[in-house]
């Protein structure tokens, strides 16, 4: 009995992370977001890509150092509403909104799922700020 049931939880478990790898770029975003405000580092980080965490980390450390609270990527990239998906081939541009401050918000899909990359992230919102000139 015993054996099943660790059977069945193992199952379960693996359910859960499938459908995790199958989130769409909101539900990822949404996930972060909520692990963000509730503190939760490790929940905020798991919406980048391996190659982002350690940026993402110090600046974190850096912004929190020195009390730049602009600076900080939970402030730059949490906001409370998805108000637009556009998902194109392995990309999605969210558009979110908190209050009056609205932002884009470029993904991509990896194979651990979309994911924010703070390069293309950076590379995207220099395009749209040349866009708006």
């Amino acid at each position: 009995m015993v054996r099943r049931l660790q059977v069945l939880s193992f199952a379960a478990l693996a359910l859960v992370a499938l459908a995790a790898c199958d989130a769409g770029p909101t539900e990822v975003y949404y996930s972060m977001s909520t692990a963000a405000e509730f503190g939760d580092l490790d929940g905020f980080l798991d919406g980048f890509t391996e190659e982002s965490k350690p940026l993402i980390q110090a600046q974190i450390s850096l912004s929190e150092a020195y009390g730049q609270k602009k600076n900080n990527p939970v402030r730059q990239l949490v906001f409370e509403s998805v108000d637009s998906e556009k998902v194109e081939d392995d990309t999605a541009i969210l558009e979110v909104s908190s209050g009056g401050r609205q932002q884009k918000i470029k993904m991509v899909k990896t194979d651990n799922g979309w994911k924010i990359d703070t390069k293309v992230l950076a590379d995207f919102w220099e395009d749209e700020k040349k866009n708006r000139r």
